[in-house]
């Protein structure tokens, strides 16, 4: 009669699996993106080659790219093949460079200005102050700018064009393409990037006035995000999740996903993509960098907008993009909460843990004795996933990119004391897994910023997971890959 039994629960158990998954709707295509859905698990990984064997100095043609960039520097002080298309020259005058990382074709990557006497440094990643930009008619940007863009993008205008306040003074903004030139007022340029790879990101201004600067930024939390404190309050997205009432041995899916900063149009598709899954998910998880800087308006004009028409409980663990002034969390927390750093709940026998390994609200020290607590008191047979932003250094193909030495040992040898069955890492920007001491640790950071190219096709690419959790408990992971649609 028991083996009978048994055999009858076991064929119960594997039509609900089958029942779940017969069922599932994941679409191949959402808005300017192609979705591929693939099995768990990458393990590929490799260091990109940081010298190559080949010492080719570069062409004429790009050297005469850089000189016309900065006329008044014509002295080649340093060069350096970074890869077999990508180049770093240096062109100097005294105590002032100018450093041009530029590919073989003449396509500039990046422009730095660097005064050795004044200590001066002018990135474009790290230079626009915050609602400084002022739209300009084209023809009110110096010409001399003008004119050496023009020497690299000799068939296209510029499609927008401001003038705004720097850390290093006035300057003019430059948009060409996909490219952002920051120039001086005579018309020298002094610094440019890639648009979606920070070069028009803002940073507070630094009026010297701690308290000046903190009580302008809660002014401008209230003006621009009470209205949605209610909505993005972590406590209440946990309400949310637990009003569900999950019968016990009940499957559910959740949703894993990391690093959704700086790619609007993959943001907004890929919440679009979630809601459109058949089993519906319960809730979804983000391991942080909602936003490039952390600032009051990015999360009121990036990170909200797509989010009013999702009905989907939104869950996060703060990213070292989203801390804000002075790694306070500041905005992030008058949004989601005080309770939206170091927290946890209990769902169909799981407990999920969220971290906060990246601010300067609490010594690390404090939340490792937190985590120690919280584990210790999971109850008896539960499953336990914790997901924080910063991989722990104790997987050895990670720690490129990682937290310090010592926090990495706390909290890595917390995951295998209480035995976690898995860990959630974003801040790498790709997708990849490992298992170590008995817990299986996936990163998960292909959100939208700019992909590592660590891990190979599979790992270089964005992504989120959905994870299928079982009736016996066991989870099931997919990984669905974007790829922009070739024009």
């Amino acid at each position: 009669m028991f083996q009978k039994k048994c055999v009858y629960l076991t064929l119960i158990s594997l039509l609900i699996i089958l029942t779940v998954f017969s069922c599932t709707k994941i679409p191949k295509q959402v808005g300017d993106w192609r979705v591929e859905v693939g099995p768990p698990g990458n393990e590929f990984y490799q260091i990109p080659e940081e010298s190559t064997p080949q010492n080719i100095p570069p062409s004429d043609k790009l050297l005469h790219i850089v000189r016309k960039f900065a006329p008044s520097y014509t002295e080649v002080t340093k060069w350096k093949m970074l890869n077999d298309s990508l180049y770093w020259i240096r062109l100097a005058a005294g105590v002032e460079k100018y450093d041009y990382t530029i590919f073989q074709d003449g396509t500039i990557q990046d422009i730095t200005y660097r005064n050795d006497s004044t200590k001066t440094r002018e990135k474009a990643y790290y230079l626009l102050i915050k609602d400084s930009k002022k739209t300009i008619p084209l023809e009110e940007a110096p010409s001399k700018a003008l004119e050496t863009i023009r020497v690299i993008f000799p068939d296209s205008e510029p499609s927008q064009t401001w003038i705004v306040s720097t850390f290093a003074g006035t300057r003019y903004l430059i948009v060409v393409e996909d490219m952002a030139f920051y120039a001086r007022p005579d018309g020298q340029i002094q610094s440019a990037r890639f648009t979606n790879s920070g070069a028009l990101e803002e940073n507070y201004p630094d009026t010297g006035n701690e308290e000046e600067i903190i009580d302008e930024i809660m002014s401008e939390a209230e003006a621009l995000l009470a209205d949605y404190r209610d909505r993005f309050n972590m406590d209440n997205q946990i309400m949310r999740i637990k009003n569900k009432h999950l019968k016990p041995n009940s499957p559910f899916r959740f949703i894993i996903m990391g690093d959704s900063r700086s790619n609007a149009n993959l943001w907004s598709s890929t919440l679009k993509h979630i809601a459109a899954l058949k089993p519906r998910p319960d809730f979804v998880i983000n391991s942080g960098d909602l936003v490039p800087r952390g600032m009051v308006k990015e999360y009121q004009e990036y990170f909200i907008p797509p989010l009013l028409d999702f009905d989907i409980p939104y869950l996060i663990a703060i990213g070292n993009h989203d801390f804000g002034y002075q790694r306070r969390a500041l905005e992030y927390r008058y949004l989601f909460g005080d309770n939206s750093l170091n927290y946890y709940f209990d769902y169909g026998g799981y407990r999920f843990v969220m971290i906060d390994n990246v601010t300067a609200v609490k010594p690390l020290e404090e939340t490792v004795a937190w985590l120690d607590t919280v584990l210790s008191e999971t109850p008896e047979n539960f499953h336990k996933i914790v997901v924080t932003h910063s991989p722990f250094g104790n997987v050895e193909k990670w720690r490129y990119h990682v937290m310090d030495k010592k926090h990495s040992k706390a909290f890595g040898g917390l995951m295998s004391k209480y035995k976690v069955d898995h860990v959630f890492f974003g801040h790498i920007h790709a997708y990849s897994t490992a298992t170590l001491n008995g817990v299986d640790y996936t990163v998960s950071g292909g959100g939208g910023a700019g992909l590592h190219d660590r891990f190979g096709p599979t790992g270089n690419v964005h992504h989120y997971i959905i994870c299928d959790v079982l009736s016996d408990g066991t989870l099931k992971q997919q990984v669905v890959r974007f790829y922009k649609n070739e024009l």
